[in-house]
Order: structure tokens, then C-alpha cells, then sequence
């Protein structure tokens, strides 16, 4: 009945164009260590913020030999993935059963590998101690798959050197503790800078693709206090009221320009006029996208809450940490348990791996780490994260569904958004109902 079910995700998957024509049946590799365990792990560029290491897999590298020092009876192989293809990658070796034992990635993937039977949960961990959205997010069927090591909200960011050239920086929520702002004291803020610049773009909210889709779909929950889902993350409920309200405020404003010609446009665009300071503030902003900004010439970067019409804002998150997969070895479980264990917890090397990857701790009593003054905003606003919706059955075939949306209401095509939403929540819907039926079988 397992194999079924995951036959028919599988076919799923595929057809939102995730798998590239991948059929064979899952069965967990064999392989018996008696002394020594080898374990294979895997790793997207995620600690990139470490000073002493030019590059990524430099970091890697370094945690390994410290780890094997430790360890000497375990040997850790390492491979590089990239952001672009690893995921497929990663799909691919789980059909050849070719797959490594650790991974370091998120909810989204993680979760859904662990309904199809991948990995092997954390049971030892005391979810107590941890961030108890963190913790949700990274649990399927009340088991821990992912074991969280960091936290970090999405919101938006200004460049106050554009602000403060064109006089507008006191328009801002930026004195204020929480730096809440209305949705019309932040639309006030954005015909401010297009009559004092009338090339500058104000914003830019950007639709062309799923990449950095986040940022979007939390800008348009937050204006008037919608959500993507509920809070049980079983029911898609963006075509409330509060969610015609926002996409109609979108739909009112697209022809002005203030939120700039976003329909062809991808994150990427919108980052980039962002950082050349041709658009004064970005809806998509990160502590890991603030490293980034650091050494930009003309940009300085301060965070802001997405706009809200009840100063109530909540956030999409970030959580990242690893994943041990169950490859049919109980000592390779229990060696690659370990070297999760050391990479979250060592003394040494639990900060600093937490550190380079620029995120917030998911322990609840490790705040505080950074002294920068937007990374100290940010940590305050774990308190405030919204449903975490990226592990709902069906998540991937929901996100092609989005953006059509936002660009319909964009581009003037879209004339009615009760409508558009009702039927993007009705295709969405259908899509959950069909996969969670497939992980109750």
C-alpha cells in the first residue's frame, strides 16, 4: 500500500514538471558497515557566511574534518549541490537509490520526502527547547524529520540612501519599536517617492514565475489581513474578504505605477533594481539577502514589516536544518544522526554552522547572536510567523497556479478578483484534496 501511494505522488510530482521522467520503484539501499560507517552527505550553498571560508564547500569541508576528528570511526563523503538542479538531483539518485544519508534543506522538500517514507525521524529531540513554528513545520504525522537549526522571516527592505536623497525617509515606519505600518501610510510612502523622482521605481511586486513567490503571496495575505491557508494549514482561504480587498487595492493601484510593471517580471528583477537603486524598496528581504547587500555600493538596507491595515502584520519564514535519510542501515541512521547532532549542538561548531548560514537559532534560549541592528529587528518577529502553508499536500502544483493569478490582476486582464480567486482556491483545493487523500491510503 506504501509503494502505491508513492507510485501515484510520484506521477504527481511529475507532472508539475519537478521529476524529469522518473519511474522506478523506491527500495532503501543496502549497505552494512561492521567497524567503520561511511555516510554520504549532501549540501546546497546554504553556509555561506562564514569569514574564515572563501566559499560554501570550503565550509563543508571544515566541518567534516572536524566532525571526522571527533568521530574517526565514521568518514563523511561530501557532495556540492547547487540550487538550480540539486533538487532534481536529489530525486533522481532516491530512484537509483544512489541518495546520501544527511541533507541540509527545508520543509518543503523534506516533509514531502518524509510522507513518501524517505527518512528517519528525530525521535531523541526535544522539540521542547525549540521554536515551536519551527518545529510544525519541520513534523509529519507528529514526528520530527527535519531537525531545525535555523529560523528567519521574509519581509521587505528600504535603501535609505535613496530615501534620504529624495526626503521622504520620514514617511517611514522606522522610529517606531515594531515599525508597523498601515496600508495607507505605506501607499502615502510610495506616491511620495514617484512625485519626488518620477523615474524612480517605488516597488516593484513581480509575478513572471515561482521563483521568490513568497514574497508576493505575503504581500498581498498581509494588506488587509488574509492568509494563504488557515492556521491548520487545511483549507486554502486567500479568497476571504480581506483577500479581494487586497488584490482589488492591487488592481486599483497597477496602473499608477507605484508598484511598479511587475507582471513580466521575476524576483530577480525586482532584486536587482533594488540593489542599483533604481527602486526604493523591495517586498522580498531576508537576513540572508541582507548579507548579500552589505558591500553594495549606494544601497543601505533597513527592514520593514509588510504593510497591514491593522498594524498586525505576520510573516512567511525560513527554516533550515538537516535530514537524515533511512537507506535500510541502522548504522548508517545512527552515524549520520550523529553527525546531525554535531552540527547542531557541538559546542564549537553548532553556533558557528547556525552563524554561517546567517539565520536566527530555532532554541529557544539561543537569541542575541548578531549585534547588527536590522538582524536584532528581525529576530523579534519569530513571534509573529504566520501558518507555515509550504508542506500542505499539493504545495508544488499550488505555486504554478499563483502567479497567472497576480498577473492577470496586474496586466488590467483580470476584471473581476472575486472571481480569479475563487477559482484559483477551488483548482488549489482540488489539488490538496487529491494528494492528502493519497497520504491517508
Amino acid at each position: 500500500m506504501k509503494l502505491n501511494k508513492f507510485k501515484k505522488l510520484v506521477a504527481l510530482a511529475m507532472s508539475a514538471s519537478l521529476l524529469s521522467g522518473i519511474t522506478a520503484q523506491f527500495a532503501p539501499a543496502i549497505a552494512h558497515a561492521e567497524d567503520q560507517v561511511t555516510i554520504k552527505f549532501w549540501n546546497f550553498p546554504n553556509f555561506t557566511s562564514d569569514s574564515e571560508f572563501k566559499t560554501p564547500e570550503e565550509y563543508d569541508k571544515a566541518l567534516i574534518a572536524a566532525f571526522e576528528a571527533k568521530y574517526p570511526n565514521i568518514k563523511v563523503e561530501y557532495q556540492k549541490l547547487d540550487f538550480t538542479d540539486g533538487p532534481a538531483k536529489v530525486e533522481t539518485a532516491l530512484q537509483s537509490q544512489t541518495n546520501p544519508d544527511v541533507i541540509y534543506d527545508a520543509p518543503g522538500r523534506v516533509i514531502d520526502w518524509a510522507s513518501k517514507g524517505y527518512l528517519a525521524p528525530f525521535s531523541d529531540v526535544d522539540t521542547a527547547t525549540l521554536n515551536e513554528s519551527a518545529v510544525k513545520a519541520s513534523s509529519f504525522d507528529g514526528q520530527l524529520y527535519l531537525y531545525p537549526q535555523g529560523i528567519a522571516p521574509f519581509l521587505m527592505a528600504v535603501n535609505t540612501e535613496v530615501t534620504d536623497k529624495l526626503g521622504v525617509t520620514d514617511l517611514l515606519p522606522l522610529n517606531s519599536e515594531d515599525r508597523n505600518w498601515t496600508v495607507d501610510e505605506f501607499q502615502k510612502f510610495l506616491e511620495a517617492v514617484q512625485e519626488k523622482d518620477s523615474e524612480m521605481i517605488p516597488t516593484v511586486l513581480y509575478s513572471k514565475s515561482a521563483a521568490g513567490d513568497q514574497g508576493p503571496r505575503a504581500f498581498v495575505s498581509n494588506l488587509f489581513g488574509s492568509w494563504i491557508t488557515n492556521d491548520e494549514v487545511t483549507e486554502y482561504t486567500i479568497n476571504n474578504e480581506a483577500g479581494v480587498k487586497a488584490m482589488e487595492w492591487i488592481q486599483e493601484q497597477a496602473p499608477k505605477g507605484i508598484i511598479g510593471q511587475g507582471a513580466a517580471l521575476e524576483a530577480k528583477d525586482a532584486l536587482e533594481y533594488f540593489k542599483s537603486g533604481k527602486a526604493a524598496l523591495t517586498i522580498l528581504a531576508s537576513p540572508g539577502l541582507l548579507a548579500q547587500w552589505k558591500d553594495a555600493e549606494g544601497l543601505t538596507a533597513r527592514f520593514l514589516p509588510f504593510p497591514n491595515v491593522d498594524k498586525a502584520p505576520k510573516y512567511e519564514y525560513l527554516v533550515a536544518g538537516p535530514a537524515v535519510f533511512d537507506n535500510g542501515d541502522e548504522a548508517k541512521v545512527k552515524a549520520a544522526q550523529q553527525f546531525v547532532d554535531f552540527m547542531i549542538n557541538d559546542e564549537e561548531w553548532g553556533i558557528r554552522t547556525l552563524k554561517a548560514t546567517g539565520n536566527f537559532s530555532a532554541k529557544k534560549d539561543e537569541t542575541g547572536l548578531y549585534d547588527d541592528e536590522e538582524l536584532a529587528f528581525a529576530e523579534k518577529l519569530s513571534a509573529h510567523f504566520g501558518a507555515y502553508y509550504n508542506t500542505i499536500p499539493g504545495y508544488a502544483r499550488m505555486r504554478p497556479l499563483w502567479f497567472p493569478l497576480l498577473q492577470g490582476v496586474l496586466s488590467g486582464d483580470t476584471k473581476d478578483v472575486k472571481e480569479a480567486l475563487d477559482a484559483f482556491v477551488k483548482e488549489a483545493t482540488e489539488i490538496y484534496e487529491e494528494e492528502a487523500a493519497l497520504l491517508k491510503q
